[in-house]
């Protein structure tokens, strides 16, 4: 078993697109008014317009991104430029090692380092 997709439902598709575009530095593989999605690895992260009704509160989902230590800063100061904002810095936390940050449109998502990444 693995894991195909994660997405997350997004009220502002282009508002989000471009954000996880500027983060994830390529652009989408699939784009439409209702369905957009990455491929990060072999995972599809997804973001489907919602369209029907549903209160969005808060964040259901929480990807997390594994990346070499030497890579980390870069990455945050990505999300930072591209609207994202600190949730959880546990950076300075030698048994966390990983930041949470939000969207602009509120969606979380976690910058894990890890000495073991290729």
């Amino acid at each position: 078993m693995r894991i195909r997709s994660m997405y997350f439902k997004v009220g502002e598709m282009e508002a989000e697109l471009a954000f996880w575009q500027a983060f994830l530095d390529r652009k989408p593989l699939k784009r439409g008014s209702h369905w957009s999605e990455f491929l990060v690895g072999e995972t599809r992260l997804g973001m489907l317009l919602n369209d029907f009704g549903e209160e969005l509160q808060g964040c259901a989902a929480v990807p997390v991104f594994e990346l070499a230590p030497e890579r980390l800063a870069a990455a945050v100061s990505r999300a930072k430029e591209a609207g994202a904002t600190v949730v959880l810095d546990g950076l300075a936390n030698p048994q966390m090692n990983s930041i949470v940050l939000a969207s602009p449109g509120g969606n979380e998502f976690e910058l894990f380092h890890c000495a073991a990444h290729d």
